[in-house]
């Protein structure tokens, strides 16, 4: 344990007993429930205050996402006051008696504000985003700039998060994230998260949350966090639904449009209908996307006659330059079905069934040009490598899930069951092809032909199963669980070149990850503070077996992992927050699988079996403030991270080799700001800057290295209405240039555009989105070592226009419909408790 993790623990203890002696008895709970009067619904972050009955302020928190809260108060007469943005304002008379442990007040019902009903729905549609001191909510459906996309798109809006052109996603800066869709792994995402997030479309997702550092309620997994992808599920009353349409094309500013023309189209439908104990739901996508790309990559090796020095960038000593040059098209076309049903055995027994059914198919067309200069020879050979790729990816997922409350909804007992099962199919014929000049390329003349066909198939099977427990004592929360997940992966590829097998590329390998974990949490609240401390315990089993020589792998480890994290609410509208929690990020399946990759046959990836995992410990302190016209989210961390991962590269003749492996330490030291401002009634911005300080200290082939780099990124959005006409947003991204160890990442910088109308009374919308308006996002970079150096470029679809129409169904209407228990007039302002 290190000496910041001895004094943290230290820390917590004296603050433990300190508050153990001030508070000495137990303070009484007063529990309820925020629901929406007209719809039964519940109402997430709604502000409920205490004020005693001379109107002092006492305490305040917000509702959760299931509209729920506690507050304690000690004996004595209070009033709490209820408030959500577009409703009347709700008081109740509350007597607490300190014979007893907890007020409650039930199912509280607030009235919509019909004066300012229109208003509020028109700001709630531009509004995106809300905070609280430990998560993010993204809400997809009010996002301008979201329509149309996919999952990457709509991340690529959200604060803390980056993408980068190719699809990893990291987390401040760190790509050691954990995705899960409804809080679980999914098929959705699969082995390439990158193509899975493609495929997954916006107007399938109702929103995604962001923690940043998660209690161990979470999977250990994910060193920078964790980004939850939740799904559309309405549970209104009576039929509604909503239906998309979207079409668009892929360009590239100053370029002629490649043939056949690219295009994007889809259309997407969800739909729910709710009959007293029955909730059914139903969505169906289907998604055709064309992808342009490029890339340009300027190798120089020394081949031993010379070491490449970057302090003095000796390129003249090159033996043999390289330039590649690659133009893509990439197809992507798929259906997607999802549906089942929730069973209210009672009001607090929930049985609910899920079935998703994903079928893909795809082909992808890259041409790479290679040009080999020798400048002792002064002389050029051209390679042109054509390649007819071709895939088909099927899916299948079910989850049984049951949710048991006890005497109040914040005391509850789930367990679900998700099993999974992906399928990707892949073959390819390629034909390369060498030219001895310059001449005989521009006309076509090879001197040697090479015909190469490739043939694999993967499959994945995911088991998950999960108990959670939570349960209110007064002031104090119990919570425990468990979870087990066992995945296992085949994959089998055949390489032929001229009719003859390619052993080197032939495999039937085999990848069984299994992970057992248990945990337990306690919370409690001293006024204005609360606090929850635990602990998870994880057994991870990591087996791999190449079947081509017989070699096998075992990892075993038993880890623990704690958190703890502590609120203080300096007024209702200022909260503080420290946490501490320590994370894993296991090695990854294309990490450790030992196989070549095939797509490009001159730069060529490598697993590593015996990469081990990179443990974190990460530390976080952070303010949040809410006022009348927006909010403020202030945070400074510090990572702490042991045998990083690092992908290393090494050149065999003119061949480069990359190769994952552990390297060191490497220290974060980040300061964060979010927020929100509504400038005036018709204009919002919005944005997040990231400004982290990254070292990394490790050793590579007996070398010492030691990189000090200063990075900041952000975005800021500026969402405003014209006249009623329409909505507009204009988002910029940044991101710094990065340094690492030999490596240096330029920085990224692009432009997006969105603009919306409301149609048909309001039950339509059409919106035109612009991604990369300018063209000027892409990734480049340099890496070096003894024997070579090299700058590479590449982009993908620089600028794309879409257009997209969604129709609601019946929405409206349920939200006027009248509950028969709607409280009078002369009782709503004046209702009472007492215990």
């Amino acid at each position: 344990m290190t000496r910041i993790l001895k004094n943290f623990v230290l820390t917590l203890f004296l603050f433990l007993t300190t508050m153990a002696f001030a508070e000495g008895t137990s303070v009484p709970n007063i529990t309820g429930k925020v629901v929406d009067n007209d719809t039964g619904q519940p109402l997430e972050y709604a502000t409920v205050r205490l004020f005693t009955q001379d109107s002092v302020f006492v305490s305040g928190v917000i509702t959760d996402m299931k509209g729920f809260f506690s507050i304690q108060a000690p004996q004595g007469n209070y009033i709490v006051t209820i408030q959500f943005m577009g409703y009347e304002t709700l008081n109740v008379n509350v007597k607490v008696s300190g014979d007893k442990s907890e007020v409650q007040l039930g199912r509280l019902l607030l009235r919509p504000d019909v004066e300012l009903l229109e208003e509020v729905e028109v700001i709630a549609e531009r509004s995106t985003m809300s905070m609280t001191l430990d998560k993010r909510v993204f809400n997809v459906g009010k996002d301008v700039s979201s329509t149309a996309g996919n999952a990457i798109e709509v991340l690529e809006n959200i604060p803390s998060v980056t993408v980068d052109v190719e699809g990893n996603v990291s987390l401040r800066g760190d790509d050691g994230v954990q995705i899960l869709v409804d809080g679980k792994e999914s098929g959705l995402v699969g082995v390439s998260t990158q193509d899975a997030l493609r495929s997954l479309q916006a107007d399938m997702i109702e929103r995604i949350e962001v923690v940043t550092n998660p209690s161990v309620r979470y999977d250990a997994e994910g060193t920078a966090g964790i980004i939850n992808i939740v799904l559309k599920k309405d549970k209104r009353t009576g039929f509604n639904g909503s239906v998309d349409l979207r079409g668009g094309f892929p360009f590239e500013w100053g370029e002629k449009m490649p043939e056949p023309f690219p295009f994007q189209a889809g259309v997407g439908t969800s739909l729910n209908y709710r009959l007293r104990r029955f909730n059914f739901f139903l969505n169906y996508n289907y998604n055709y996307r064309d992808d342009i790309s490029d890339g340009y990559t300027e190798t120089e090796y020394f081949n031993g006659e010379s070491i490449y020095d970057p302090d003095i960038q000796n390129h003249d000593d090159a033996t043999e330059i390289t330039k590649q040059t690659t133009e893509r098209i990439r197809h992507r076309e798929g259906h997607t079905v999802r549906g089942g049903l929730d069973y209210y055995i009672s009001d607090n027994d929930i049985l609910s069934f899920s079935a998703m059914y994903r079928m893909s198919k795809g082909s992808d067309n890259p041409i790479v040009t290679y040009r080999d200069f020798f400048p002792l020879e002064n002389s050029d050979i051209y390679t042109v490598r054509a390649e007819d790729n071709y895939n088909t990816r099927p899916m299948q997922e079910y989850t049984l899930s049951y949710d048991k409350y006890f005497i109040t909804k914040e005391n509850s007992l789930k367990a679900s069951i998700r099993y999974f099962t992906t399928e990707e199919n892949e073959w390819s014929d390629i034909e390369d092809s060498q030219y001895n000049s310059l001449f005989d390329y521009e006309n076509n003349n090879p001197f040697e032909h090479v015909f190469q066909t490739t043939d694999s198939k993967e499959i994945q099977r995911n088991l998950q199963g999960t108990v959670d427990f939570v349960y209110h004592l007064g002031p104090n929360i119990i919570e425990a669980g468990a979870k087990y997940t066992n995945r296992f992966i085949n994959n089998i590829m055949e390489v032929t070149e001229n009719d003859m097998i390619l052993d080197e590329y032939t495999h039937d390998f085999d990848y069984n990850q299994q992970v057992a974990a248990l945990y337990a949490i306690y919370g409690r609240e001293w006024g204005l503070f609360s606090l929850q401390a635990g602990a998870r315990l994880e057994y991870t089993y990591l087996g791999t077996e190449f079947h081509n020589t017989g070699e096998s792998h075992e990892q075993k480890y038993l880890n623990l992992f704690p958190s703890a994290h502590i609120n203080y609410n300096i007024t209702e509208n200022d909260q503080m927050q420290v946490s501490y929690t320590r994370r894993i990020r296991r090695p990854g399946y294309f990490m450790i699988a030992p196989f070549r990759s095939f797509n490009d046959d001159r730069n060529i990836r490598l697993g590593n079996p015996a990469i081990r995992p990179v443990f974190t410990d990460s530390y976080e302190l952070s303010y949040i403030k809410y006022w009348e016209k927006g909010n403020f989210n202030l945070t400074g961390y510090y990572r702490h991270s042991v045998d990083v991962f690092r992908n290393f590269t090494f050149v065999e003749g003119d061949v480069s080799y990359s190769r994952p492996e552990n390297f060191g330490l490497s220290d974060d030291y980040g300061l964060e700001v979010v927020g929100s401002l509504q400038l005036f009634k018709w204009w919002n911005l919005n944005g997040n800057l990231n400004f982290f300080k990254s070292v990394t200290v490790g050793d590579y082939n007996d070398r010492h290295y030691l990189t000090d780099s200063y990075n900041l990124g952000g975005r800021i959005v500026s969402k405003f209405s014209i006249n009623k006409i329409c909505d507009m947003q204009i988002t910029g991204h940044y991101r710094s240039p990065h340094d690492e160890p030999l490596g240096y990442r330029e920085a990224n910088y692009w432009a997006d555009f969105a603009a919306s109308r409301d149609v048909l009374k309001g039950k339509g919308t059409v919106t035109l989105n612009v991604r990369d308006v300018f063209g000027s996002r892409q990734h480049g970079g340099y890496s070096w070592g003894d024997d070579f150096w090299q700058y590479s470029e590449n982009s993908w679809s620089k600028t794309t226009v879409t257009l997209n129409f969604n129709y609601r169904i019946n929405q409206q209407a349920n939200n006027r419909k009248k509950n028969m228990n709607t409280p009078s007039d002369d009782s709503y302002d004046n209702m009472e408790y007492s215990m």
